[in-house]
């Protein structure tokens, strides 16, 4: 079927939200979809949540999920234990006539023509996924060098751009693809994260282009905690982890990424000796690079960073995450 097949016949778009003790965020993010324009535009929505707390379930502090919202939901607890376990979850629950699955976090809350940017991103050629900005609303003014860094930031994008990569923040697949490939998270992310970098990057490999919707903008809430050091910090050391460990999953660019890893402990250490006197954004910025190279050289010695285990978790979101 082509792209222009699926405005014709009434697109159906499955939301996917994997949701853990967020229930107010998860709250926010349906009151935005719920603002959606389409400007006429003929559509059909799911929401499809997963919620990994069993024990606390969203449900039980918000109510009846079904009453919240303009669209039909589809609301499932997934009792296993970890991100991947959770969009996993998402996917097998989506209906099977769905045209696209869209990815948004329970932290999150979209702009009112986020819909309808993804979907008119979704027609251009070759399409399989789009993915669109991504700006913070922090709860308490950040450091001045957070800001000045844009560490919380995911674009600006030209509209159409190709991308290597998506993240599941804010991005849109073609069902029929995610079907007919058999595609879902690599449970060897279920703890650690990057699990969507892994799966965007392998649906891009496989075939089709991955494009910016530059105006399907997403804020996401960002707690005070997370705008520090050590929080960023071992983002930071995640990321390179995951890049390292994709690396050595598909036996393919080790070396690059080891001298890449070298590389960015090196400048990260020029710009904390020689480029950071003077300007605090430049040295903390060298040391998130030294983060990021470390945790490459981490992933290529077998060293995983569990960023999403049960205790980790737990102290992200009592700490305001």
């Amino acid at each position: 079927m082509s792209a222009d097949a699926h405005y014709s016949t009434r697109p159906h778009v499955a939301i996917c939200i994997a949701t853990y003790l967020r229930p107010h965020g998860l709250k926010a993010l349906i009151d935005s979809l719920n603002a959606q324009k389409l400007e006429g535009r003929d559509a059909r929505v799911t929401l499809v949540i997963a919620d990994n707390a069993p024990e606390a379930t969203a449900q039980a502090e918000l109510g009846d999920i079904h009453a919240l919202t303009r669209w039909p939901v589809i609301y499932v607890i997934e009792p296993a234990r970890g991100i991947v376990s959770a969009r996993n979850r998402t996917l097998a629950e989506a209906p099977s006539d769905a045209d696209y699955i869209a990815f948004l976090d329970d932290d999150e809350a979209v702009s009112d023509q986020w819909l309808l940017q993804m979907l008119d991103t979704m027609q251009l050629p070759d399409t399989i996924a789009a993915q669109g900005p991504v700006e913070p609303r922090f709860r308490t003014p950040p450091p001045g060098w957070v800001e000045a860094l844009n560490l919380f930031r995911m674009g600006p994008y030209e509209q159409g751009a190709a991308l290597v990569s998506a993240a599941t923040n804010n991005s849109m697949a073609d069902a029929r693809v995610i079907r007919d490939r058999n595609m879902r998270f690599d449970t060897r992310f279920n703890i650690t994260g990057g699990e969507d970098e892994e799966f965007f990057s392998r649906m891009r490999q496989s075939g089709g282009v991955i494009r910016a919707a530059a105006q399907a903008m997403v804020w996401d809430d960002v707690p005070e905690n997370r705008a520090t050091l050590k929080w960023l910090g071992r983002r930071w050391f995640r990321k390179g982890n995951t890049l390292g460990r994709i690396a050595l999953i598909r036996r393919k660019g080790v070396a690059m990424r080891a001298v890449k890893g070298v590389g960015a402990i090196g400048w990260g250490c020029v710009m904390c000796l020689c480029l950071g006197f003077g300007s605090k954004p430049r040295w903390y910025r060298g040391l998130l690079e030294i983060y990021r190279g470390a945790g490459m050289l981490a992933a290529l010695m077998r060293v995983e960073f569990a960023e999403y285990s049960a205790s980790a978790v737990q102290v992200d979101r009592v700490g305001g995450g």
